[in-house]
């Protein structure tokens, strides 16, 4: 069975000739070499009854200047970019072992240490609250914080029950609700979680400081840390 391989010829010059045509656009970029390479072709070959006029000629030099300007700017850019993540990752470094406030709704209760958190409220409330539950999702009781204004409002539960016993070490869920209108509404809530290492993502845009938490499935960008305890 013969088989006819019109298209698959005519698919790869298409391909070829796209290929040729990105390299041609990328050689018609002028960079400071080609420019200084045509202003000297330009002087060599001038007319010596009519050599190019002075105004001319230092708006020439000008523009060589500004582009070796930019071209230099550009590489100082990019190696400060360079040095200041590097720096970034290295006083991040120091979170490792420490707690940081991010968005969550659970955390781990350690034997003697309370829990710490903080609730962005978007707008005043005549009562807010924070509802806390077991790592099985069985309620245990709230975290009265009265009338709030606007703005952050901290808080801190100590892991005991009404009788001043302590609940057990391990993980604990927790709900952050603020009245609107006579409702309850439920709000962003950051909780206090270690730090178990830092890096640096560079594939993402920026090169984002990342640090990783315990119990927590995916990294957190250093940006999006609301308090470092």
């Amino acid at each position: 069975m013969s088989i006819d391989k019109t298209d698959f010829y005519q698919n790869l010059q298409v391909d070829n000739q796209r290929r040729e045509a990105s390299k041609a656009k990328s050689n018609d970029e002028l960079g400071k070499d080609e420019f200084m390479k045509l202003l000297i072709t330009q002087l060599e070959n001038q007319d010596p009854l009519e050599p190019t006029d002075n105004t001319e000629f230092i708006a020439q030099l000008a523009q060589f200047s500004s582009l070796e300007g930019i071209s230099n700017m550009s590489a100082s850019l990019e190696g400060f970019g360079q040095t200041l993540a590097s720096t970034q990752a290295l006083q991040a470094s120091t979170l490792v072992g420490r707690q940081v406030q991010v968005l969550a709704d659970y955390t781990n209760l350690e034997e003697g240490k309370p829990v710490k958190g903080t609730i962005d409220l978007p707008q005043s409330s005549q009562e807010v609250f924070v509802a806390v539950y077991t790592g099985g999702g069985e309620y245990i009781g709230d975290i009265g914080l009265g009338s709030r204004d606007k703005g952050e409002v901290a808080f801190e539960w100590d892991g005991l029950d009404t009788d001043g016993e302590p609940f057990p070490p391990g993980n604990y869920q927790f709900r952050a609700f603020a009245y609107q209108d006579g409702k309850p509404e439920q709000q962003d809530l950051y909780l206090a979680r270690n730090v178990s290492s830092v890096a640096l993502n560079s594939g993402r845009s920026g090169g984002d400081i990342m640090l990783n938490i315990s119990g927590m499935d995916k990294p957190v960008a250093l940006k999006d840390v609301k308090v470092i305890n």
